[in-house]
């Protein structure tokens, strides 16, 4: 209690006599001075620093409103780029960067919008302050203040990966399909030109029936054998009760603060760049539609196969290799994804050599290899030929490169083009009727996805027969008791 005092002090003290925005709000999507007034939860995580805090000025009159955190550290870096930008900004030779600093970050540095450090306070105490929330904290708060969000009738922007349970990924689909309020999870690169026609060149079937997807990424799991030892003094700015959130309590240690370290807070690796690298193959083959198909005992199940370099039930092995057997969607064959993770260069034993030879297969030059199996990235093997992509799927090369030469690949033919990921959530927020494209009735399925996969790693060599019509495991006890986990009193999805 004294360190959530002691934040709460800090807090007080940060947040009094702060600028009010304008906030007559008259109803959802219309505001009488058109601004859209933002609550920001985790000031400083990526997609709110450089999509918000950052870029604030690039959105078309949105008003930074309210603030959320729970780690005063981290609110000092927001405070610290206003400041700067405040002072800098008003003499720089870019007519837009000085209506900026006057229009926004003069403002927001002369009153710094209400803190809170519990986003529960917030909801209640701010809400009339607020149109829609964003989302930036640590993983395994992505998914209770996004469910608090909507049920409090605000619309979300938040962070990957949008779950680390497949129980709050099913959460999150029944709450976007109950409230039809703008969502939207930050896998960017789905904003980018060449990641909207490569959807596009897979569904017309130019490389062919997809049969095989492959994605990798280079970084290692952390592999930790003990829990952080002994106990450390909270730091003051820190709040470790509302850091924890739902998570079991422990006594503070900063080892416990690492973003994809511990399978209790994440998914590891896979919960960090899956949603980056999968998200163009997961899409183009309408995976998604196996979670919209009608229930029943004829309902074909996702298989799911992991090896690894050994069993860590507490926090990601070395190295991992998981294999998801999806079924047939309507037309489309079945199809298999893997993911390669490991440490340089080879991602998961002999993944390098095996990913090299089918790009000489399907015609590149060795000399091409480094360029084309990069540290993150995707090969989508089609009966035609392949499409090659790179970590956030916002370039890809088609081989062989003379058979699709006549190929339109540098910008989407159908698909509507984005004005930007975080722009064109705005825009839904102020009733346009193009959705966002990884919306949660996309992003939540494909959270579940990605954590049936992440659990499969404690059961190395077995396969786990995953239902996406029901959210069960229907063939493996033991896996089936990692779809969900227990909440501490007081927090719900």
């Amino acid at each position: 209690m004294r360190n959530r005092r002691q934040f709460l002090r800090h807090a007080g003290s940060a947040a009094a006599g702060l600028m009010i925005l304008p906030s007559a709000r008259t109803a959802f999507g219309s505001r009488a001075n058109e601004r859209l007034n933002l609550g920001v939860v985790g000031m400083a995580g990526y997609g709110a620093y450089f999509g918000f805090a950052s870029g604030i000025h690039l959105l078309d009159n949105v008003g930074y409103a309210v603030s959320c955190d729970v780690d005063l550290r981290k609110v000092r870096r927001v405070y610290d780029l206003w400041k700067q930008r405040a002072a800098e900004w008003p003499q720089s030779e870019r007519e837009n960067e000085r209506r900026a600093a006057a229009v926004y970050y003069r403002p927001l540095d002369e009153e710094h919008p209400p803190l809170y450090p519990d986003f529960r306070r917030m909801l209640d105490e701010a809400t009339d302050r607020i149109d829609a929330v964003v989302v930036a904290t640590p993983d395994h708060t992505h998914a209770v203040i996004a469910a608090a969000a909507l049920r409090a009738g605000k619309p979300v922007f938040a962070e990957k990966p949008l779950t680390i349970s497949a129980h709050e990924a099913r959460a999150l689909t029944r709450l976007a399909k109950e409230t039809k309020l703008p969502t939207q999870m930050n896998n960017h690169g789905a904003a980018r030109p060449a990641f909207r026609r490569g959807v596009e060149i897979i569904r017309e079937g130019v490389i062919g029936p997809v049969e095989q997807v492959h994605v990798f990424f280079s970084r290692g799991g952390r592999n930790f054998r003990h829990p952080p030892q002994g106990t450390e003094e909270v730091p003051p700015e820190l709040s470790w009760n509302l850091w924890l959130a739902q998570l079991a309590w422990r006594e503070y240690h900063s080892g416990w603060i690492n973003r994809i370290a511990w399978r209790e807070s994440s998914i590891g690796e896979l919960g960090n760049f899956g949603p980056h690298s999968a998200n163009m193959a997961f899409m183009a083959l309408r995976v998604k539609d196996l979670w919209d198909a009608e229930a029943g005992p004829a309902s074909a199940p996702i298989r799911v196969t992991s090896e690894c370099s050994e069993v860590n039930h507490l926090s990601y092995p070395r190295w991992e290799r998981i294999r998801w057997e999806v079924p047939a969607r309507g037309s489309l064959p079945p199809v298999t994804f893997t993911w390669h993770h490991g440490y340089k260069p080879d991602y998961a034993p002999g993944t390098r050599n095996m990913l090299g030879e089918i790009l000489l297969d399907h015609g590149a030059a060795k000399e091409d290899l480094d360029e084309l199996l990069p540290g993150a990235g995707c090969l989508i093997l089609g009966s035609k030929g392949l499409l090659a992509t790179t970590s956030h799927n916002t370039q890809f090369t088609l081989l062989p490169r003379e058979k699709f030469d006549g190929v339109e690949q540098g910008r989407p033919l159908r698909m509507p083009p984005s004005p930007g990921h975080y722009k064109e959530w705005v825009e839904a927020c102020r009733g346009s009727e193009t959705k966002p494209i990884s919306d949660f009735e996309y992003a939540a399925p494909f959270a579940e996805f990605l954590t049936v996969g992440s659990l499969s790693t404690r059961f190395p060599g077995e396969t786990i027969e995953f239902h996406p019509t029901t959210g069960r495991i229907t063939n493996h006890p033991r896996a089936a008791e990692y779809l969900d986990y227990e909440y501490r009193d007081g927090w719900t999805i």
